[in-house]
């Protein structure tokens, strides 16, 4: 049996290093999903959002309900995780390739922190 503080210590510098690619793929799987619930949950107080036809500066609450008519419109088939990156500045990127009902779509997800602690600042879905 391992000591309690060594298995803190594993967590700790296993969680620390899994936590991007671990977000990639939450976040691919809720966009397959739809779960514009879960994907809001990850929001800044307010963000950029662009969907086809909307373009703007919104609240977290503003986002969601967009998004969820964005949903609604267009039903994910498939989601994957074409990049993913991190700035200088310890800024977070994402573009996950979606499929839907009506066509596909880039999605590019901009965000600071990683896991609960994550928050997107920008949203982008374009054809």
């Amino acid at each position: 049996m391992m000591p309690p503080v060594f298995t803190a210590i594993v967590v700790l510098v296993s969680s620390l290093f899994a936590r991007p690619a671990d977000d990639a793929s939450k976040m691919a799987e809720l966009f397959k999903k739809a779960d514009s619930e879960s994907i809001s949950a990850s929001f800044s107080p307010s963000l950029q959002l662009t969907t086809p036809g909307k373009q703007g500066v919104y609240s977290k609450s503003q986002a969601k309900m967009i998004l969820s008519e964005f949903f609604s419109a267009n039903k994910p088939s498939a989601a994957k995780v074409t990049q993913q990156g991190k700035s200088e500045n310890g800024a977070h990127f994402l573009v996950i390739s979606l499929s839907t009902s009506t066509q596909e779509f880039k999605t590019t997800l901009f965000y600071r922190g990683s896991g609960a602690g994550m928050r997107i600042h920008e949203l982008k879905i374009e054809k």
